[in-house]
């Protein structure tokens, strides 16, 4: 059976008026694709940066310890200056330094040493820059 004339003419129209419409749906999706593709990145990248800010701030305080306890041992075993930089060369502590002070007082013939470790990785102009302060109040 075929349509009247009518039929055929509004069919036509019909069709005729949808076909933009799948562009504009495509133009869509892919906006909304790209702006999701740009969210997982940025999340990404900031993952990462903190997961790095992180491992640099861990290496500045395993510096700061390893100031504390080669200082404990030159107030036990040798005569402590008062200040001195250590520079590690090791491969997990590569570019990290740490800055160490003493100071000491006496109290009733006991002498009690202050040590202070500021470790720190890498120099402060960059962006992995971190920083960590131990001090230590001890009686050899």
């Amino acid at each position: 059976m075929q349509p009247d004339k009518y039929t055929a003419k509004l069919i036509k129209n019909t069709a005729s008026k949808q076909r933009g419409a799948s562009i504009v749906i495509a133009i869509f999706l892919i906006t909304v694709m790209a702006l999701l593709a740009t969210a997982a990145v940025q999340i990404v990248t900031t993952g990462q940066q903190s997961i790095s800010q992180e491992i640099t701030s861990l290496k500045a305080y395993f510096a700061s310890q390893a100031g504390v306890q080669w200082g404990m041992y030159q107030a036990v075993y040798a005569t402590p200056n008062s200040s001195h930089t250590l520079t590690f060369s090791d491969a997990g502590l590569a570019l990290t330094t740490v800055d160490v002070s003493f100071t000491s007082t006496t109290i009733d013939s006991n002498t009690f040493y202050v040590i202070n470790a500021n470790g720190k990785y890498s120099t402060s102009s960059t962006p992995e820059f971190s920083s960590r302060q131990v001090r230590l109040r001890f009686k050899p």
